[in-house]
């Protein structure tokens, strides 16, 4: 891993996610790249005003970082930690930075307050869906420890040669972790014609990974990964958030219960962004 990129908002949530990629990056030998994106709040009235200058903003930011990088560069010595400071939304500047630097994976935490049993925010998830990078978000309270399992929570629906086979090897390899496949499902009712295809596909793609393959069966989806990640000890979970698939349910509060047994998990979304070579 070359680069990471960690987001904060300064919030104990939000740097304990940072504290866990300072802990990934001393792990993979890689740098930390750590982001603020600060915004300056407005009067409302009939003529909306700045509550202070921009330039008051970014030094109150600033020094925010400098406190922050000062304890992250004793706690994890030798560790190359670069403070980046940007104005706006923090998605739209994750993005942006990410396009000069090329992130191996985007490391996120969840500030939301809008609901303490389901910590996957709606701003978290937005990152999670959107960013067209690998985006890790990290459970509060979660301490980085030797990646050992793997879960990739697979489909085997619209496998084409964007198939981020690229990226699942990768992480597979930089961890020298066992790559789990699962594909949950109950009496066959996301079986079509195009599974036996699109698994042979997979298996094709990702056998430089050497995966072991798991098929159970279980009428709710969250509840069947959750159970798998929590009794097979997986210390991550990859899935892959494409539209139309059902695996796009589990970004959905329905699912509150299953995700909230998986709080000690990183959640990692792939996208469909690099071409299989032929």
């Amino acid at each position: 891993m070359s680069v990471i990129i960690a987001a904060t908002d300064f919030s104990p949530t939000a740097n304990s996610a940072v504290d866990y990629a300072c802990g990934m990056a001393k792990a993979y030998n890689a740098s930390l790249h750590i982001v603020h994106s600060f915004v300056i709040p407005v009067t409302f009235g009939d003529t909306p005003m700045p509550l202070m200058p921009v330039d008051d903003g970014r030094e109150i930011a600033e020094e925010s970082m400098a406190e922050l990088v000062g304890q992250l560069r004793n706690a994890y010595p030798g560790v190359n930690i670069e403070p980046v400071i940007t104005y706006g939304d923090i998605t739209d500047s994750l993005e942006d930075y990410a396009e000069k630097v090329a992130p191996t994976l985007i490391v996120v935490g969840n500030s939301s307050t809008e609901d303490t049993q389901f910590w996957l925010g709606s701003n978290l998830i937005s990152e999670l869906r959107d960013l067209p990078y690998i985006v890790m978000a990290i459970p509060p309270g979660t301490a980085f420890t030797p990646v050992h399992n793997i879960c990739l929570a697979c489909d085997f629906k619209q496998v084409g040669k964007t198939f981020p086979a690229a990226d699942i090897v990768a992480l597979v390899q930089q961890t020298k972790a066992q790559l789990h496949v699962l594909n949950v499902d109950h009496d066959n009712k996301h079986f079509g014609t195009d599974m036996p295809l699109n698994a042979e596909l997979i298996h094709e793609y990702l056998k430089a990974a050497d995966p072991q393959y798991h098929y159970i069966d279980s009428k709710d989806l969250g509840e069947g990964i959750s159970n798998f990640v929590t009794e097979k000890g997986m210390d991550w979970l990859l899935v892959i958030p494409h539209k139309h698939s059902f695996l796009d349910s589990l970004f959905k509060k329905s699912h509150t219960s299953a995700i909230v047994k998986m709080s000690h998990v990183p959640l990692l979304a792939l996208h469909e962004r690099r071409a299989v070579s032929e």
